[in-house]
């Protein structure tokens, strides 16, 4: 009976140590998959900065570039737009 006793100790202990090594690797797993999603809202909003960033120059109240230009308007969101698709390019060749 003794014997017994003293496996089933074992055996608990042993299984007790298998859920904890399963949990380690469950939570693991679970802080990659939050550190992708972190990286990808990160290049989101750095990507989101840059045509803030723009439309926020030529809201103030100043002397802006290009503004007695007729085009001037489409040029800057021409470049807004050429800016963010080269972020965008750069950033996706650092993510792999």
């Amino acid at each position: 009976m003794l014997i017994e006793a003293k496996q089933l100790v074992e055996m608990t202990q042993l299984s007790s140590q298998i859920l904890q090594q399963l949990s380690g690797t469950y939570n693991n797993v679970l802080n990659n998959n939050l550190n992708d999603t972190m990286k990808i809202l990160t290049v989101l909003s750095i990507l989101l900065t840059i045509p803030t960033i723009i439309s926020g120059f030529f809201g103030m109240n100043m002397p802006l570039p290009l503004e007695h230009n007729i085009f001037g308007w489409l040029i800057t969101i021409l470049i807004s737009v050429v800016l963010w698709f080269g972020l965008s390019l750069v950033l996706r060749r650092l993510m792999k």
